[in-house]
């Protein structure tokens, strides 16, 4: 089976729901098919015409990651291959390789110190305060002993978040109670979980920020391109509709609006423009309900797994890396501004479970257009139906079974 065109062959890292969003994208865009790598097959990737997946068990090892990648480069002599990573962990791979793979990859990614200046929270907001970006109240708390006074005199009320700075220690720490993000309800609880963290021994800051209340209304999401010359040529913004119930996928997205939302995209360019950033970005972020500001969280050094609402936007993200750095043509500033609804579960359940005050809104985006990634009709065999279907029945009962027991 071929791969690419005659000019360049796409080589996706990971085989999952981010792996068809890339892959459908530049099958859009150029009509190639395009090369996944992971450890594990998954339905998002099966039975694809537009995608093949290789997988090992072994792929969670760097030097098997570099090794493979080696050798599929072997593949194809004389063409240009663009290599792109769907997860943190493959995209830290990539970053701490980089001197090995840039011989023969192109890589749409910034560089290994500005990747680890963005990535480490600390130095994320502080470059925010740097460029008069806005983003949640911070305060910083760093290794060792926790203060007994530790919360007694926080610039923003209770609760607050808690998370830490360094996203690539932590995860790999485990203790009882753990999770990806804390909301603490008062000093004592807040003392008490930072000490169990360090005792855990993660020995890096942690990050006290202020509580921005509210449900998927306030939450918000931005795709990004920026050029090899580090100026932001694409950016989509995107009104979440609809959050994973499950408890083990939380901060996960399964409906979006593409909007248009001019100060949050006058941001994206003062902070990509302002660090000299290239690449695609990927951006969390809240509307603080007191004042209507955009505020950033979080970047992420790809595209994110639900990017393809740029695609309902009017906008192809995957598209300008080929267009930079494969073809070296000069990028238009893009922005998406149509309103149109991308799902990653059936439309019912959205209807049913997202909030109330949204639902006008979805409604009005889902009749001027909806698309769901894994449903494309250009691959959409019998036996890729068959698996969308599996998909979608499983998101369908994790509704059912976690609905039952969130808060009300």
């Amino acid at each position: 089976m071929s791969y690419g065109n005659n000019d360049f062959v796409p080589i996706i890292i990971g085989t999952n729901l981010n792996a068809y969003n890339i892959a459908r994208s530049l099958h859009e865009a150029y009509g190639v098919r395009s090369l996944a790598l992971g450890r594990y097959p998954s339905r998002e990737t099966a039975d694809s015409q537009i995608l093949e997946v290789r997988a090992r068990t072994d792929f969670g090892d760097p030097d098997v990651v570099v090794q493979v990648l080696d050798t599929v480069a072997t593949e194809f002599p004389g063409r240009k291959l663009l290599l792109l990573p769907t997860i943190e962990f493959y995209t830290n791979i990539v970053l701490e390789r980089r001197a090995q793979l840039d011989p023969r990859y192109v890589i749409p990614l910034v560089d290994h110190d500005l990747a680890k200046r963005l990535m480490n929270k600390t130095d994320f907001y502080r470059t925010c305060d740097e460029l008069g970006v806005p983003h949640p109240a911070t305060v910083v708390v760093g290794p060792g002993p926790v203060d007994r006074a530790l919360g007694d005199d926080l610039p923003f009320p209770y609760p607050v978040i808690l998370k830490p700075s360094n996203t690539d220690v932590y995860p790999r720490l485990s203790f009882a109670g753990k999770q990806k993000v804390y909301v603490v309800p008062d000093q004592t609880a807040l003392r008490e979980i930072a000490a169990r963290i360090f005792a855990a021994g993660y020995d890096d800051d942690l990050i006290v920020q202020e509580y921005l209340a509210g449900d998927e209304s306030v939450m918000l999401v931005a795709n990004s391109y920026s050029d090899r010359h580090g100026s932001m040529r694409f950016a989509s913004a995107g009104q979440v509709a609809l959050t994973e119930y499950d408890p083990n996928l939380v901060g996960n997205n399964n409906a979006i609006i593409s909007v248009r939302d001019d100060e949050l995209v006058e941001s994206l360019q003062r902070f990509l423009d302002g660090v000299g950033y290239v690449g695609f970005a990927n951006f969390d972020v809240m509307s603080d309900e007191r004042t209507g500001t955009r505020k950033l969280l979080e970047v992420n050094l790809r595209p994110g797994a639900t990017a393809y609402y740029t695609m309902a936007g009017g906008g192809n993200l995957v598209r300008c890396a080929v267009e930079d750095l494969v073809y070296e043509r000069p990028l238009p500033l893009e922005v998406t501004t149509a309103e149109r609804l991308w799902l990653n579960v059936p439309y019912p359940v959205v209807l049913r479970y997202a909030p109330r005050g949204l639902l006008r809104r979805i409604r009005a985006a889902a009749r001027a257009g909806r698309v769901h990634t894994l449903k494309y009709r250009p691959d959409s065999s019998r036996r890729r139906r068959i698996d969308i279907a599996r998909v979608d029945a499983r998101h369908t009962r994790d509704y059912l079974r976690f609905a039952r027991r969130r808060p009300h």
